[in-house]
């Protein structure tokens, strides 16, 4: 008989760690639950602004065009070399989309059977690839030409030898 109430011990000793386990488990969701609607509470009710910002954000212009060029206050006269500092070295350095390269005789040769005012009409009016005045309207066609005369004497032609 002995045995009978040990069993009986171990079966109600089974059930209340059991029953002790599971309102522990009831008793941490329910802190937990009230934990996030604590949180959830004291976030700000949204009024729209936040929706308005995203709208006009995603439908703002992506660029801007000028129609006018601003013409400066006064001519500045600029040396070639600070022409092509500014404005040629871009493509005339490295060769890009084929512009004759500054130091590269072979190049510029081909070019020279125009004569520098050719070269000059050809920076002015752009070619291929190289848009009018080198993309820099403020440009003079003195300016082209200091700057298309240091190209060359940087490339070790004479600009006056080309003159037509």
């Amino acid at each position: 008989m002995s045995s009978h109430v040990l069993q009986a011990d171990k079966s109600v000793v089974t059930t209340s760690v059991a029953l002790v386990s599971a309102l522990a488990l009831l008793a941490t969701v329910l802190f937990l639950v009230a934990a996030l609607i604590g949180v959830i509470s004291r976030v700000p009710a949204d009024d729209g602004s936040r929706k308005q910002v995203a709208v006009i954000e995603r439908i703002k212009p992506v660029a801007r065009i000028a129609t006018a060029v601003p013409k400066p206050a006064g001519e500045v006269k600029l040396t070639g070399q600070e022409v092509y500092n500014k404005v040629c070295v871009a493509c005339h350095a490295t060769g890009v989309m084929g512009a004759p390269k500054v130091g590269s005789k072979e190049l510029w040769e081909p070019r020279l059977t125009q004569g520098l005012t050719g070269l000059v009409n050809n920076a002015l009016s752009g070619i291929r690839a190289m848009p009018a005045k080198g993309g820099d309207p403020s440009l003079t066609e003195a300016n082209l030409r200091d700057a298309i005369s240091y190209m060359l004497d940087q490339t070790g032609i004479k600009a006056d030898a080309t003159a037509k």
